[in-house]
């Protein structure tokens, strides 16, 4: 599962570090057209049985990564995927949960806008709010066992559409750091850090 979330993202990366040589104009705004923003993250609050990882006794923090192109001054889209598992070992039974998810996600970056209506003033070469719509799969995978019934298995997937509200904070013209709140690709709040190519 873990070779599933790496390779893609390794050529991902890969095609971006070579495309940064046509020197595409980003403008000096936090967000601008022609952008290609690569996020890493994880999240809190991660959804599955019993309500999230939260007092399990083994887990991996859900991580989360998405790609997004500045196609249009308000407007970006990419992929997403995400990974989680956690579960509960004791001497008579055993349980693990994990999640997989993947997908689309479409961002609208709003500063500029209410900066200029509402005369704010705040640092759009610094600051980026966005609100973010994603459509995806999320593949779930229940395994339990005891020392009474053996092995159960299941699996189930099904089509996910969220949105979050997003809040980034650029250190210099590549480097930021993020967060989203809301029911995101796994988790409830998400945070983590950006690269602008």
């Amino acid at each position: 599962m873990k070779k599933l979330i790496v390779i893609p993202f390794l050529v991902l990366f890969s095609y971006l570090a070579e495309a940064q040589t046509l020197n595409v104009e980003t403008g000096d705004n936090a967000y601008a057209q022609g952008d290609k923003i690569a996020q890493l993250g994880v999240s809190l609050g991660a959804y599955g049985y019993g309500g999230g990882f939260f007092g399990s006794r083994s887990f991996a923090l859900p991580v989360n990564a998405s790609l997004e192109f500045g196609f249009h001054e308000f407007l970006s889209a990419g992929p997403y995927v995400a990974f989680s598992r956690w579960g509960y070992k004791a001497p008579t039974y055993n349980y693990h949960f994990s999640v997989f998810a993947a997908g689309a996600r479409g961002s609208f970056h709003y500063l500029p806008l209410i900066n200029d209506g509402l005369d704010l003033g705040l640092d759009e070469s610094k600051l980026d709010f966005y609100i973010t719509v994603m459509l995806g799969i999320e593949a779930r995978n229940w395994n339990y066992g005891d020392n009474f019934s053996g092995t159960v298995q299941s699996n189930d997937a099904r089509f996910a559409f969220n949105g979050v509200l997003g809040f980034k904070y650029k250190f210099n013209q590549n480097w930021g750091a993020y967060f989203e709140g809301g029911r995101g690709a796994i988790g409830y709040a998400t945070f983590g850090a950006s690269y602008t190519f």
